[in-house]
């Protein structure tokens, strides 16, 4: 028999659909791509509907951290469960040490102290249960680690948070096949995260990120190298072929980056504490040239030998809480400090050593807010910074007595060029190390065996961030120097000196000219280290103009064009790369050997002494307009920084992009690891939506959310499968109930994250989805599809071969015989791709909001 037909007049359940908007790399303010994709949808609805907006609001979600799977299983204390409280983790020196030459992950060391007591793990056979860490490490390593990021947050007790979730409510209407009406309600969803991973406003935030993405990109280039030798078995016993090589050059890789984040940073950071002293202490004595009854000086002695005491006492009393015998005893202190400091020791003592302390606490603020991001920079740093101190103690010392116990400011000076001399010898000594250990490296990149795509690729990526790191800190360090040079001359001028190394018997009347030789000297190499950095950068200028172009709306060419030369740009990036590292090695190395030869009195030529006499004018030239340069650019940052951000998103995108991926992969500081609190303010949200009851959830991604929402869902529904715990399960079973659809726009996962980082990314690469590429059950959604543009430089096509024609897809959206589908959407770039023109994304959103199975 017929099924008896549905009664018109009874109207059906309007279907009820939700859209999670969540944005990529660009200047966003919470809310924007939730309204962006509404109005999206509301200007371009699909053939015989029309959308009807109802509201717009917010709620206010709470986001308890999602706790890994190794918290679950094994009893790990959390927040929750009432687990000791580090509101600053500070781990153990031995600690640090090791963590600054190798993550944890790939030490084994979360695996060492997750499994210490996961006696719930151990299984009664093989195959059965849910897999240890070790085991999820070498199946699963992307999900391996984002459970190990979970992990390390988890365990130094990460703030609950609250998330204020915007939404668009709509409602769709249409006619179906037999002109019946047919009602959806869409609820928008916004999934933002730029708050928890990206570039701050205020100046000083930005300049320490900017320093941070300078030291980061080395050590991410070193994850990749270390993650390379692991898998050619340099951990396996006994170890296979090759995987000796393999060892080598993943020590020297880390061996360069640790001397360049805590040896050679450190020394650049005490040659700016004694300029500072040089400059402060050195003006000072300029004002008083000859003795007078109360010299500025003395006064200063004496409002500090009331002073000092008084703040002592007051901050003892605030911090210790002493009781009555306990204040006594410290006002009887004080007052001996106050004794000593106004009649027993000379004034350029108390004077000299409270501008070093001053400066050594405004130090120590730097290497704390360093230790946050790379453990060991302040146990390195505070120990240069003690000898620094102690040698210039000594010299003041000596100088004094010398000059028959005089009272003289000039006695620091000295002594601060003295130390200056210390400290540039230490960095010719660092360069000169630095120069075999980074021959060696080159030829051990060279010659390891089975260099397979991942390997090359991994080298790669350890040479591109070295290389970058390296030269970008350079090149910022002499631009500092230059800016700094002109105050700290000011403060030697008319301060004899008798170097003892550099320029040794030489005497000089004027130490300002000591110290602007020591600063042509040192920066001589500026016109080629700033030559070989600005080859990368013209090589990424010209294969990225046409994307820029196309970034401003304005044609460049055909979208064939423009993508065929966006590929061919990228795949010869690594070659580009190899040949500017080991011209820089080279050169450094004839460099650093002409130097010796010249402190040997050895003479190399007349044309090799023309050619470095006209290399160092060069530099000074190139210099002097820097200065002025850097200046303006802070002042441009300051007061135009959000402006031009907003008006010409391509300006910051580079370094966008750089943070993102860093967030995404960066481990420190424990309490706010990017990716633990995206995760977990990502699956508040799903929870939140899940419960809703939707009939379908389309989730709508942008660049790094696109990364950041197939990771979750992979690591979600591996997690689920796992029966860890309730909490995650019972949330994949929910989202499940409803039809779970996902779109990608501007993709980066096998442009950048599988190319730079491919051991961890095999998933994306080696599964056979569609002609080779990741699949859309591997992420547990129905369909996927991905759109991109000819010239989007951060991410474009995921499945198929490499060299894909670029030509603007314009046919009606449809599901295909695959799961997974892709279209190119022409000429365009990275950052449009939900602006109101973008029809055919429109189009995209709606047949996924609506179509069948």
């Amino acid at each position: 028999m017929r099924a008896p037909s549905p009664d018109p007049s009874t109207p059906a359940r309007p279907e009820r659909v939700a859209v999670i908007a969540i944005h990529g790399v660009a200047d966003q303010k919470a809310g924007d791509t939730a309204r962006a994709i509404a109005s999206l949808m509301l200007n371009h609805p699909g053939p015989g509907a029309t959308y009807r907006q109802a509201d717009c609001d917010s709620h206010l979600l709470p986001v308890p951290p999602l706790t890994s799977m190794v918290q679950r299983r094994t009893g790990h204390p959390t927040s929750a469960q009432g687990g000791a409280a580090q509101k600053a983790y500070v781990p153990p020196v031995r600690k640090a040490m090791r963590q600054s030459k190798t993550s944890d992950f790939s030490a084994d060391d979360w695996i060492s102290s997750a499994e210490s007591d996961d006696a719930g793990v151990v299984r009664a056979a093989k195959g059965r249960g849910p897999l240890t860490p070790r085991e999820l490490k070498k199946s699963n390593p992307d999900i391996a680690f984002s459970d190990y990021l979970l992990f390390k947050s988890q365990r130094a007790e990460p703030d609950h948070e609250a998330y204020e979730a915007t939404r668009v409510r709509m409602t769709r209407d249409a006619t179906d096949a037999h002109g019946q009406p047919v009602q959806q309600r869409i609820d928008v969803h916004e999934m933002y995260w730029a708050d928890l991973s990206r570039l701050p406003g205020s100046v000083a935030r930005i300049v320490a990120e900017l320093f941070t993405i300078v030291f980061r990109l080395s050590q991410l280039g070193r994850d990749a190298v270390d993650r390379a030798a692991e898998a050619a078995g340099v951990n396996r016993k006994p170890r296979p072929p090759g995987a000796r090589r393999w060892a080598c050059l993943a020590s020297l890789q880390t061996t360069l980056d640790w001397a360049f984040a805590n040896l050679l940073a450190n020394l650049f950071l005490q040659l700016l504490l004694i300029g500072l002293v040089i400059a402060g202490l050195g003006a000072l004595a300029r004002v008083e040239p000859a003795p007078s009854a109360l010299s500025l000086t003395e006064l200063l002695r004496r409002v500090l030998a009331v002073a000092v005491p008084v703040l002592a006492v007051w901050w003892y009393s605030y911090q210790a809480r002493p009781g009555l015998s306990g204040r006594i005893v410290v006002g009887l202190y004080a007052l001996l400090a106050g004794w000593l400091l106004w009649a027993q020791l000379p004034a350029h003592w108390v004077v000299g050593l409270t501008w070093l302390a001053l400066l050594a606490a405004l130090a120590d603020r730097a290497l704390r807010i360093a230790r946050d991001r790379f453990p060991a920079a302040r146990t390195w740093g505070l120990g240069l910074m003690a000898l620094t101190a102690a040698a210039l103690l000594l010299h003041v010392a000596l100088n004094a007595a010398a000059a028959g116990g005089t009272d003289d400011l000039r006695h620091w000076v000295r002594a601060g060029m003295r130390v200056v001399e210390y400290l540039l010898l230490g960095v010719v000594a660092w360069w000169g190390v630095a120069g075999v250990l980074l021959i060696g490296w080159l030829v051990a990149g060279q010659s390891v065996p089975d260099r397979d795509a991942a390997a090359r690729a991994s080298i790669a990526t350890g040479r591109l961030g070295l290389f970058v790191s390296v030269a970008a800190f350079v090149a910022l360090s002499m631009v500092f120097w230059a800016v700094l040079t002109n105050i700290v001359e000011l403060g030697a001028k008319n301060v004899d000196y008798a170097p003892f190394w550099f320029g040794k018997g030489i005497y000089w009347a004027d130490g300002a000219n000591f110290l602007h030789g020591r600063y042509e000297k040192s920066t001589q190499a500026f016109a080629l280290t700033a030559g070989l950095t600005l080859s990368l950068l013209a090589y990424l200028v010209a294969v990225l103009v046409p994307s820029l172009f196309a970034e401003l709306k304005v044609a460049f060419g055909t979208s064939e064009r423009l993508g065929h030369w966006l590929g061919a740009g990228y795949r010869r990036l690594d070659f580009f790369v190899t040949f500017l590292t080991s011209a820089s090695v080279l050169i450094a190395c004839a460099v650093a050997l002409l130097l010796v030869l010249k402190q040997c009195g050895v003479s190399v030529g007349g044309r090799i002494d023309d050619a470095v006499v006209w290399v160092s004018a060069l530099s000074q030239t190139g210099l002097k307009p820097l200065i002025f340069t850097a200046a303006t650019l802070a002042a441009a940052v300051s007061l135009l920084g959000g402006f031009l951000s907003r008006a010409v998103p391509g300006l910051r995108m580079p370094l966008d992009v750089a943070l993102d991926v860093d967030g995404h992969f960066r481990e420190f500081p424990r309490r706010a690891i990017p990716r633990a609190r995206i995760f977990s303010r990502y699956v508040s949200l799903l929870e939140h939506v899940a419960a809703q009851g939707y009939d379908r959830i389309v989730v709508v991604a942008h660049s790094q959310g696109t990364v950041i929402s197939t990771e979750l869902l992979r690591y979600l529904q591996f997690r689920a499968a796992q029966k860890v715990d309730t909490r995650v399960t019972e949330l994949w079973t929910a989202l499940n109930r409803s039809r779970l659809l996902l779109l990608t726009a501007g993709c980066p996962l096998r442009q950048l994250y599988a190319a730079r980082f491919p051991h961890l990314y095999a998933w994306v690469t080696t599964e056979a989805a569609n002609g080779g590429g990741p699949s859309a059950a591997q992420v547990g959604v129905d369909r996927w599809v991905n759109l991109y543009t000819a010239g989007d430089y951060v991410g474009r096509w995921l499945w198929g071969p490499d060299d894909k024609s670029y030509a603007q897809v314009t046919a009606s959206p449809a599901w295909g015989a695959a799961p997974e589908h892709e279209a190119c959407l022409g000429l365009g770039a990275h950052t449009h791709y939900f602006d109101l023109d973008q029809a055919h994304v429109a189009r995209w959103i709606d047949w996924m909001v609506t179509a069948p199975r």
